[in-house]
C-alpha cells in the first residue's frame, strides 16, 4: 500500500490492512513519516515505511514539490521491495492519484494496481486554493491527472456513491472496473464503549482535522451564542492549519471554560474511548463543491456507530444517507440555527436517543461485512 497520508491517524487504511491480516496476509505500506526519525517498523504482520514529512501550508505549489517528492521516494522504494517480495497487489491510496504511477514496473509485469479514491482532487483543490473559474488551467490539469490514474489502474475504489456518480459523469469509468467502499467504521477497531451521561453540562464532540471549511469557527461562534441559556462544553480532538485561529478565537469569545482542544491528533483505535463519553458529535462543516457533494463526513459515521446522535449541516451528500429523523440539521453555516440545535438537543434527551435509533438504520444497509467481501474479491 501507498499513501500520502499518515498510517497512525488513517482510519480506513487501517481496516484495509487488519482485514488483510484477519484472512493471513499482510502488507507493506508506503506513508509519511509522523515523527522526525521514524524510518521502518512491524506493527503485527506487516511493516510500515516512514519515506518523508508531509507539508502543511497554504501553497499549492508546495504542495505539488512535496507530491513529487513522495513520489519519487515510493517510485524507488517499491521497487526495491518488489523485486523482494513479489507483491501479489498494489494498493495506492489518493490524494494525489498520480502516485499509481510508482507501480508501473509491478503493473508491467501483470500485477493488480488499486487506485482508492479517498477524496476527488479537482473538487478539494478547487475549494482549497479558492478557485472559481470552472475552465482553469488548474483544473483541467486535475481532470486530466484524475483520468489518466484511473485508466492507469487494473481497478478502482472510490468512498460514496455520489462520487461514483461523478467517476462515471466525469471520467467515463464503467461500472466493471469501480466499487464503492465507504468510510464505515471497522468493526474490529471501533468497540461501542457505553458510558453513563449526564445532562449538564451537554457535552458536544468533534474529531480530526482541524481547517477552515470543516466550519471549527461555525462551532465556536454557536457555543458563544448559546452558553449562557444551556450548559455547553465542546471538546475538540484533531489538529491542522487552522487550529491557532481556532485557539484565538477560543480565546476572543470568552470560551476558556466551554472549549477543550486536545491540539494533537491520536490514533484511530482511541475514538471509541474518546466518543463514547460525550453526548453529541457535532460536523459543522461549510458548504461548498468539495463538501456538499464529494466529503461524507467520516466523523459523521462514526457518531452514528457509537450510538451518539449528531447535529449536522444539510449537504447534498449527507442527505443522501441520512434524513431528517436520523440527523439533527441545521442550514449551513448559520451559527444561530446550529445554535438552536444545540440548545434543542440540551433540553430534551428524548430527542436525542430518538436520533440514535433511526440512524442506526444506516448500519444495516451499509456495514463493513459486505464491504470486507467486495474488498477481499478484488485482491483475488
Amino acid at each position: 500500500m501507498i499513501a500520502y497520508a499518515h498510517y497512525y491517524t488513517d482510519a480506513r487504511i487501517k481496516a484495509y490492512v487488519k482485514l488483510i491480516e484477519k484472512h493471513g496476509g499482510s502488507a507493506d505500506i508506503l506513508v509519511l513519516k509522523e515523527r522526525e526519525g521514524q524510518d521502518v517498523e512491524t506493527i503485527g504482520k506487516s511493516r510500515i515505511f516512514y519515506l518523508m514529512e508531509k507539508y502543511q501550508g497554504n501553497s499549492s505549489l508546495f504542495y505539488i514539490l512535496s507530491y513529487i517528492h513522495f513520489f519519487i521516494r515510493a517510485f524507488i522504494k517499491l521497487n526495491i521491495l518488489y523485486i523482494r517480495e513479489r507483491y501479489s497487489a498494489v494498493h495506492v491510496h489518493n490524494m494525489p492519484n498520480f502516485i499509481i504511477f510508482t507501480s508501473l514496473v509491478p503493473r508491467l509485469f501483470g500485477i493488480k494496481v488499486i487506485l482508492d479514491i479517498h477524496d476527488l482532487m479537482p473538487a478539494i483543490y478547487m475549494t482549497k486554493f479558492n478557485i472559481t473559474k470552472t475552465n482553469s488551467l488548474l483544473k483541467r490539469m486535475l481532470l486530466l491527472e484524475q483520468r489518466l490514474s484511473i485508466k492507469f489502474a487494473t481497478h478502482v475504489i472510490c468512498a460514496d456513491h455520489m462520487q461514483l456518480e461523478y467517476l462515471r459523469d466525469s471520467c467515463d469509468i464503467s461500472d466493471n472496473k469501480v466499487t464503492v467502499i465507504m468510510n464505515l467504521p471497522y468493526d474490529d477497531t471501533f468497540k461501542y464503549v457505553k458510558n453513563e451521561r449526564n445532562n449538564k453540562p451537554l457535552k458536544l464532540v468533534y474529531h480530526g482535522t482541524i481547517a477552515k471549511r470543516l466550519g471549527i469557527d461555525i462551532l465556536l461562534r454557536a457555543v458563544a451564542l448559546v452558553k449562557n441559556t444551556v450548559q455547553v462544553h465542546v471538546s475538540i480532538y484533531g489538529s491542522g492549519d487552522f487550529l491557532e485561529k481556532a485557539l484565538a478565537l477560543k480565546k476572543e469569545l470568552g470560551l476558556e471554560e466551554n472549549v477543550f482542544f486536545s491540539r494533537s491528533f491520536f490514533p484511530v483505535e482511541k475514538i471509541p474511548e474518546i466518543v463514547s463519553n460525550m453526548d453529541v458529535g457535532v460536523v459543522p462543516n461549510r458548504k461548498n463543491q468539495a463538501t456538499d457533494r464529494f466529503m461524507m463526513p467520516v466523523k459523521l459515521m462514526e457518531y452514528v456507530f457509537l450510538q451518539i446522535p449528531v447535529i449536522a449541516p444539510r449537504l447534498s451528500i449527507i442527505k443522501y444517507y441520512f434524513d431528517e429523523t436520523m440527523i439533527k440539521f441545521f442550514d449551513p453555516e448559520n451559527i444561530e440555527d446550529l445554535g438552536r440545535c444545540i440548545v434543542d438537543l440540551c433540553k430534551n434527551p428524548e430527542e436525542r436517543w430518538q436520533l440514535v435509533r433511526n440512524a442506526n438504520v444506516f448500519f444495516k444497509k451499509y456495514n463493513w461485512k459486505d464491504q470486507e467481501k467486495k474488498y477481499l474479491k478484488l485482491l483475488q
